[in-house]
């Protein structure tokens, strides 16, 4: 309707589950007051599970118990889950779990910047065949491919838009610029230069 209506338009999300703090009844509280999307976890472990992490034991732990239950409850209420951020082990366990499509919100290709933040191809694949979306994120240290230069460039954009698209298809691929949570030197430095990109698309 807002489409329609030529409204810019927007929801609210939480980043990090910490405070939900393993009780069902604070994510029902969050959803009462209109969220309608959070991010499992942050940099840090919380009640959901494990955050990603250089440490390949870490990386495989997944939800913990309570994220799995609470998973659940997300799906019943409508809050979309959000998998940026969350280790490997974490991020299959949703896709197990999940019967509605989820989204990482604000990570890119692996294949291209190898970053534990980064999704795999195979990461890729399932979270396309769920129906979700990946957000490009605009911080170099998970943009910049291997040898760049160490900037955000519109041309590293491209290449992992283009690697999403090949690997998920068109539908899989949107933008998480991350602008309020990264101090890189910004080609694409705010919302009102965002044509740019579509220029060079």
């Amino acid at each position: 309707k807002n489409w329609e209506e030529d409204k810019i338009s927007a929801f609210l999300t939480v980043e990090d589950g910490y405070c939900v703090n393993s009780d069902l009844a604070n994510i029902k509280r969050l959803y009462d007051k209109g969220v309608r999307l959070i991010s499992l976890t942050w940099n840090y472990e919380n009640c959901f599970g494990f955050p990603n992490s250089s440490d390949s034991a870490a990386m495989s732990l997944g939800l913990k118990p309570f994220g799995k239950e609470a998973l659940e409850y997300m799906n019943e209420l409508g809050i979309i889950i959000d998998v940026s951020h969350l280790s490997d082990g974490g991020f299959y366990d949703v896709a197990d779990i999940s019967n509605v499509p989820f989204v990482a919100s604000h990570s890119n290709c692996r294949e291209i910047t190898p970053h534990q933040r980064n999704m795999t191809d195979d990461m890729i694949r399932i979270l396309a065949d769920k129906g979700g979306v990946a957000g490009i994120n605009f911080c170099s240290d998970f943009l910049v491919p291997s040898g760049g230069d160490g900037e955000s460039k519109i041309e590293y954009m491209i290449k992992h838009i283009k690697h999403f698209v090949n690997k998920g298809g068109i539908e899989c691929v949107g933008l998480g610029s991350d602008f309020d949570g990264i101090h890189s030197k910004l080609e694409i430095k705010d919302a009102s230069m965002m044509q740019n990109l579509f220029e060079r698309l």
